[in-house]
């Protein structure tokens, strides 16, 4: 019925396909078409990325633009044989306008570019351009972190909570526009990690490894369907140069703990080989309280739980890449890439849970002492070749990924019992965890690209991944100086799931319209086996993914995007295991193997004005809604957080983004976003659940260039209140400051910058469900100093290392 029920929704898509495929036969005979390639790199022979305007002199209707790609090549292809002008425009150089004619006797023509740098002089400062910090495109959001100052020194989880409509809480769980389920790919790399394990890897991932972040709300049909709320590609810096050169970064911190951080990379590139690698290690120790006001309501008599906790987590982080690309020639690249991590950390953590018939009036309490011991590794491997069939476009590539991840956490739960005068009433209760998992990684997929003319391209794709994760945990107790295996608590928990999926997209150019159609289809097959209950839940499912992109231009410098995309969630391999995780004896969490994955329909319309201002209105509705809840189990009194399906969620959103000058050195990019979220289900917490809420965030950046070597930045944010699955969150808000200074020709830069100036943000949280009566607070070391350098090294000429997306992008994302 599924597959029944997909085909019928598709025949709302069928005209689109036809009307679209009308056009792969509308062809130009009345003119001799030439094929025009070429370069565009700066006075000193590095490669531009640029965007390039082609006018024919002859046929007036004829007007196309194409961009540079990785290489700084072009292509414009069936170009009418005549004169013609070209335009060529790069961000931070002058633009190049000129007449050329294409002579008829050619089939061929090369035309290459070096363009300058664009300076401006205003007064006695002189202002070179550069990258803006947020660029807006319809469908596409993109942070320049790389010219960020503020988020120096910070961790990848930390400079996503700074881009626009992206919100992530205290347990590193990320949200867009007010929605969780976002696909985090590094590279255009899937994570396949749980949310977990995700914030764990993010966290290890310093700022000054990342070069640009893109925010994609409705994706094409060529990524995977997983992420309802959108797509997160973090790019990571690519030396750009032949010769032998590289970078090195050292970096310190202070806030209530110190915090260190160093990385090198190197490049080495000559006409047939490029060989590539990198090293980076950050030292963090953090300090989080938590505070917990709680009254249970149980045989008609209140108990009030006044519950406070300090953890001290110091982890020590060490990544890795390195790579080697062979040009067998112009046309065809073999590369081989090994990524990978080794990571360490201990926690120190107390607590005190006070218990009595008011928060006043104290009968009893526990206190805890918790340490734990962590790691976590990771090794992944990719093999890629890549063949650009001929000049039009054409081209195939091939990848074969391999990874495998070990997390292992160690905690022990040291709880002592003591009555309202403060003496021990009974014996204390220890008990340990030990939570190994491993998980590896298979993944094959294929592209293929095809321009079936200069305005029509085909883009065809299969893919296939294969996981199997393995988790044996154990919870023991300590019975006199023996540790007892607790049978009922214990278990091991197994996972597989393979996906295969196919894709096709259709692009055409219309003279002001560009239509993009897209079908994917995913085949899943899982299988979870909890082996101690002997629970083992089997699926196979098989799904329709269609995509729809439209732009127009409506007149000079507006432009009107529309976009649909039906996308999944599956369950992460956590979530569905139904282990037990202790924060103390009343405040647990656990998974739940009878998960489904949720649906999401998503609609977007967007609006740009000279690619400056960009409004967007959205609408979503997703069935099956996987999301955290938080219940109580009175008899008990204990609180526990599990994942589970609920009916449905509504979401609309509506946000505005405008970058302004408002002085010759003062320049600030704003962006405001509404949303408006309704959860319902029939079944939650023994009755019904329907809560809605509107809420809005804005984000502002401001940078000021006090001179041609000094900048400064101050950005901020602030998000109201708002509801999150059984969690009423309270407003949270906070500010950032930073400097940077470049000396020795730009090849060094020193930046200096503080995190949270007011020490303001922290979770504050209670309940929207009703019957649970509990208030939260929780505070991460927020407010920290960071002093970092910076300095470039070696050749500074031409392209260098290729960026690489791997079989496994779209997939790690669910390790947790």
């Amino acid at each position: 019925m599924l597959i029944i029920s997909s085909l019928i929704k598709m025949k709302i898509f069928a005209p689109y396909f036809v009307l679209s495929l009308l056009f792969l036969n509308v062809v130009s005979a009345q003119a001799i078409k030439i094929n025009i390639t070429g370069t565009v790199m700066n006075k000193n022979g590095v490669k531009v990325s640029a965007s390039l305007k082609f006018t024919s002199l002859t046929d007036t209707v004829f007007i196309k633009t194409v961009n540079t790609n990785e290489e700084g090549k072009y292509v414009m292809a069936n170009f009418p044989a005549n004169k013609f002008i070209v335009e060529v425009k790069a961000v931070g150089y002058q633009s190049i306008k000129e007449i050329h004619e294409a002579f008829t006797g050619k089939t061929n023509l090369d035309l290459s570019f070096r363009l300058e740098p664009g300076v401006k002089e205003l007064e006695s400062v002189v202002i070179a351009a550069r990258k803006a910090l947020i660029e807006r495109h319809n469908g596409k959001t993109v942070m320049n972190v790389e010219n960020s100052i503020v988020s120096t020194g910070n961790t990848a989880l930390e400079v996503l909570a700074k881009m626009p409509g992206v919100s992530v809480n205290q347990d590193g769980i990320i949200s867009i526009k007010g929605r969780s389920g976002a696909n985090v790919l590094i590279d255009g790399k899937s994570t396949y990690l749980s949310a977990e394990q995700l914030a764990t890897r993010l966290r290890s991932l310093n700022s000054n490894e990342i070069k640009t972040i893109e925010l994609i709300t409705n994706p094409s049909s060529k990524y995977d369907a997983e992420g309802n709320a959108g797509l997160l590609n973090i790019k990571l810096k690519k030396n750009a140069s032949y010769g032998t050169n590289g970078n090195v970064d050292l970096g310190f911190g202070y806030g209530k703990n110190s915090k260190s951080d160093a990385g090198i990379s190197v490049n080495h590139r000559d006409k047939n080989l490029n060989i590539f690698g990198s090293f980076d290690n950050n030292n963090n120790k953090a300090t989080e309280n938590l505070d917990i006001l709680r009254v249970v309501n149980g045989s008609g008599q209140n108990t009030y739980f006044h519950q406070s906790n300090t953890q001290t987590r110091s982890t020590h982080n060490n990544n890795y890449k390195a790579g080697i690309d062979y040009f067998i020639n112009n046309e065809n690249t073999l590369g081989f890439l090994t990524t990978g991590y080794f990571n360490n950390g201990h926690d120190a953590s107390n607590g005190l849970t006070a218990i009595g018939r008011s928060f006043a009036q104290v009968d009893s309490s526990i206190v805890a002492d918790n340490p734990a011991q962590n790691k976590y590794r990771n090794q992944a491997y990719n093999l890629n070749y890549k063949s650009i069939i001929d000049t039009l476009g054409q081209e195939l590539s091939i990848d074969l990924d391999y990874a495998r991840y070990h997390s292992e956490e160690n905690t022990v739960y040291q709880n002592s019992f003591f009555d309202q005068n403060g003496s021990l009433y009974k014996l204390p209760a220890i008990f340990r965890n030990s939570t190994p998992s491993f998980i590896t990684i298979k993944a094959a997929k294929i592209d293929y690209a095809l321009p079936l003319n200069t305005t029509t391209k085909l883009a065809l794709g299969l893919k296939s991944s294969w996981v199997n994760t393995d988790n044996d945990f154990r919870f023991e107790y300590l019975i006199g100086t023996d540790w007892k295996n607790d049978v009922g608590r214990s278990n091991r928990f197994t996972y597989k799931e393979n996906i295969n999926a196919a894709y096709a997209t259709l692009k055409h150019e219309f003279k002001s319209t560009s239509l993009e159609i897209g079908i994917r289809m995913e085949q899943t097959n899982s299988k979870g086996n909890s082996i101690e209950d002997n629970r083992i839940v089997k699926r196979r499912y098989f799904d329709f993914f269609p995509n729809i992109n439209v732009n127009q231009n409506l007149a000079l410098n507006h432009e009107l995007g529309f976009s649909y995309s039906r996308r999944i969630d599956r369950p992460d391999y956590k979530s569905l295991n139904p282990f037990v995780y202790f924060v103390d004896l009343y405040t647990f969490s656990r998974g739940n193997p009878f998960l489904n994955p949720q649906y999401t329909n998503t609609f977007q319309l967007t609006y740009n004005y000279k690619k400056t201002l960009n409004i967007s209105l959205g609408y979503s509705i997703t069935n099956n809604l996987i999301i955290d809840v938080l219940l109580p189990d009175n008899e008990k009194k204990t609180l526990y957080q599990t994942v589970q399906n609920l009916d449905k969620q509504y979401a609309y959103d509506l946000s505005f983004g405008y970058p302004t000058i408002i002085t010759k050195f003062w320049s600030m990019d704003n962006t405001l976003t509404s949303t408006y979220n309704q959860i319902k289900t029939a079944n939650l917490g023994n009755g019904i659940y329907n809560r809605k809420k509107v809420n809005f965030m804005i984000n502002s950046n401001q940078t000021f260039t006090l001179s041609p070597s000094t900048s400064a930045e101050l950005s901020g944010e602030y998000a109201s209140s708002q509801i999150y699955g059984t969690y009423a969150i309270k407003p949270y808000y906070g500010a950032d400051l930073g400097i940077k200074k470049s000396l020795l020709d730009k090849k060094l830069s020193i930046k200096f910058a503080i995190n949270d100036v007011f020490d303001t943000r922290k979770s504050r949280i209670n309940s929207a469900l009703s019957g649970l009566n509990y208030n939260l607070v929780q505070k991460l070391e927020s407010r920290v100093y960071r002093l970092s350098l910076n300095y470039i090294f070696g050749s500074s000429s031409i392209k260098g290392n290729r960026d690489r997306k791997t079989s496994l992008s779209d997939v790690e994302g669910r390790i947790k």
